[in-house]
């Protein structure tokens, strides 16, 4: 059962943790038993909100407190409201593992294979729902830029029933880098990266560095790639292009890469030249954290 008072008191010892003020290098013991402690609050206060739901998942929930203890920065946002952010992610795509589980009767389905469908979910939820299927197919397919039988396949395995009130629409960082790619092939550099955010400042850095002639080109085609991917909020970004959004605002259609070559007066394949240099800078950009 739901007790608000257990919720806030939860809360209260999550916010007012020693954890976060300790030097982990000067102060292990200490440390350690502050750590231990936020992990088994954050484990009882998902419990204070529905014991039920989460109880099964102590393992998750373990794994995501560490993650968020050691990625926290209390620079950004508040530690709960992190961990409340990855704490869906993660449980909404065990709920949904668990529901292929339960549909193909232990068949494995591959790991590509689920996020393809993440990606179909996630681009369907934004395109009119009066759509009769195959016109919602031939939409996906262009946008997806995947064969109509291939959304057909997606569709299937997007029907499993997911005993969760949250949505499939979360996109793991390395999605969305696969909208921006295409066939730059570097997916896997970015897989541990924290969240899409980290990417998309890192999109809009190298975009204000580029030559402004060469602006307008990549903001179109870069928006077209990713724009079924983005959150309201993520929509501000100086490369988000206004001309694809009124677009689609006013259409419901994504400008093709043709018709991106026509409106520049430029082949498709000097389009695709001008888009994969960007990748390229992006590419090292991100690599300089490391």
């Amino acid at each position: 059962m739901y007790k608000r008072a257990d919720k806030e008191k939860y809360e209260k010892l999550i916010q007012e943790s020693p954890l976060f003020s300790l030097d982990k290098k000067a102060e292990p013991v200490a440390f350690r038993n502050a750590r231990l402690k936020m992990i088994e609050n954050i484990y009882l206060y998902l419990l204070s909100i529905n014991k039920e739901k989460y109880e099964p998942y102590g393992c998750e929930i373990t794994e995501i407190a560490n993650y968020c203890i050691d990625k926290y920065d209390s620079t950004r946002s508040e530690f709960l409201h992190f961990f409340n952010y990855e704490w869906k992610k993660k449980f909404t795509y065990t709920k949904y593992e668990e529901g292929l589980e339960d549909t193909y009767k232990g068949v494995h389905v591959p790991e590509n294979k689920i996020r393809a469908v993440r990606k179909y979910i996630k681009c369907a939820e934004k395109i009119e729902k009066k759509d009769k299927p195959e016109e919602l197919y031939s939409k996906l397919a262009e946008v997806m830029q995947l064969p109509v039988e291939t959304i057909r396949e997606l569709a299937k395995l997007a029907d499993v029933k997911v005993t969760t009130s949250n949505s499939m629409s979360d996109e793991e960082e390395e999605e969305l880098w696969s909208y921006i790619a295409g066939n730059v092939n570097i997916e896997r550099e970015f897989e541990e990266k924290e969240e899409a955010e980290n990417i998309l400042n890192k999109v809009d850095k190298v975009f204000q560095e580029l030559r402004a002639k060469q602006q307008p080109i990549v903001s179109d085609v870069i928006t077209t790639k990713i724009w079924l991917c983005l959150e309201d909020s993520e929509q501000q970004y100086s490369f988000i292009s206004k001309e694809v959004a009124e677009e689609w605002n006013k259409k419901g259609t994504l400008p093709t890469q043709r018709e991106l070559a026509r409106k520049y007066g430029r082949d498709e394949a000097s389009i695709s030249r001008t888009v994969r240099t960007f990748l390229e800078k992006l590419k090292r950009e991100i690599e300089q954290e490391r």
